[in-house]
């Protein structure tokens, strides 16, 4: 399994600048990586009202068990709300946060 380096938070971004189909080798091996977390609690993406607006939730310890959001945040855009996904899954895989210096969403 590809194992995250520090380096790896630099191409990140990439996320936000590019379509799916012209992301890098490199993007698509990280991204591949940060989606392999178990299953219970899990972040996800959960729609509230279709194609625009989202929330993040964690799944339940088992199947069937309810979703619990994370925090009252609402998305209106649905890469936003991947993006911050992504991020809490660096942290929970790298046991740090995603560096605000490299967020282009901090960025004005």
């Amino acid at each position: 399994m590809y194992q995250l380096r520090d380096g790896d938070a630099a191409i990140l971004p990439e996320f936000l600048q590019k379509e799916r189909k012209d992301f890098s080798l490199e993007l698509r091996r990280i991204l591949n990586r940060l989606r392999l977390v178990p299953l219970a609690g899990r972040v996800i993406i959960v729609i509230v009202e279709p194609n625009r607006r989202w929330r993040l939730a964690r799944l339940g310890a088992t199947r069937g068990e309810a979703v619990s959001f994370i925090d009252d945040r609402i998305f209106a855009s649905h890469k936003e709300a991947e993006w911050e996904a992504l991020k809490m899954r660096w942290r929970l895989i790298t046991g740090r946060d995603y560096p605000a210096s490299l967020d282009p969403m901090l960025k004005s």
